[in-house]
């Protein structure tokens, strides 16, 4: 009898600690999760938005201005309203680039402005319509190329104009308008720093579209730790593109997307 009894004192203080043993598992295997899903929430990817055709005043142009995200504002510096469009995107808090008419391989010149950078040009005359955009663009932080394949695909032309982005000591984005471009080439050379486009969100009337292309850019951002995406102001983009922002941007913003500038961009991947 007496056996029996300390048998089952003995049952009892295994089933209690084998209770208590899991529950102490069970507890620890909670924080770890509890960690792991605050270690995947703190994970951020990086998105630069850069809205080209801002000096027109065209369609979209305010609202694009007044997202509540950081973006940077490529302005065309030759235009009516370059110097308005630039400061309201100051004044917004937003980061400015110039956005440089270059001469294309293909379409019309006119497409490129009657000021710009041209192929017949001598290296001092791309040194002076450069310095004349970064005057009207006071405080730009770079410089994108408008269309250009012409002028990314030749050394000499090009040449000249990082020389000038070399000497005002900010950095170049490659818009990626031509697959044979020799900005790495030459930005290397130059230690000029250079950045390159992932995604164009426009140049489409479809909202679905540009919010898929968004997402595109997300998925970049995954896979690499950040993307630049380009949109527009104007008929290639305004008010259908911000549109589309506004929808995807908290979104985004809670899977671990940070919206940048392109120079808080380059801190970070430096």
């Amino acid at each position: 009898m007496f056996l029996v009894f300390n048998l089952k004192k003995v049952m009892k203080k295994a089933v209690i600690y084998s209770v208590s043993a899991l529950f102490i598992y069970m507890g620890f295997e909670y924080i770890k999760s509890i960690k792991t899903i605050k270690t995947m929430s703190d994970k951020k990817y990086y998105i630069a938005i850069v809205v080209d055709d801002f000096g027109y005043s065209g369609e979209g142009t305010d609202d694009m201005i007044n997202l509540p995200i950081k973006l940077t504002g490529a302005v065309m510096p030759f235009s009516k309203s370059s110097k308005e469009d630039a400061e309201k995107l100051i004044n917004a808090g937003k980061e400015t680039i110039i956005h440089m008419p270059m001469e294309s391989l293909t379409g019309k010149k006119s497409w490129v402005g009657d000021k710009g950078v041209f192929l017949n040009m001598s290296d001092e005359e791309i040194k002076t319509v450069v310095d004349e955009a970064f005057d009207i663009v006071n405080g730009a932080s770079g410089m994108n190329n408008h269309m250009g394949s012409a002028i990314m695909e030749d050394k000499r032309a090009l040449s000249a104009v990082l020389d000038c982005v070399k000497d005002k000591g900010v950095l170049f984005l490659d818009s990626v308008t031509t697959a044979n471009s020799k900005a790495y080439e030459i930005c290397s050379k130059k230690g000029i720093p250079l950045l390159k486009r992932d995604v164009f969100l426009d140049s489409t009337d479809d909202i679905n579209k540009i919010k898929e292309n968004l997402l595109k850019a997300e998925k970049v951002a995954n896979e690499k730790g950040y993307a630049i995406a380009i949109g527009h102001v104007g008929p290639d983009g305004g008010n259908v593109t911000v549109n589309g922002i506004k929808q995807l941007y908290t979104e985004m913003e809670s899977r671990g997307v940070e919206f940048v500038t392109l120079t808080e961009l380059l801190e970070i991947i430096k």
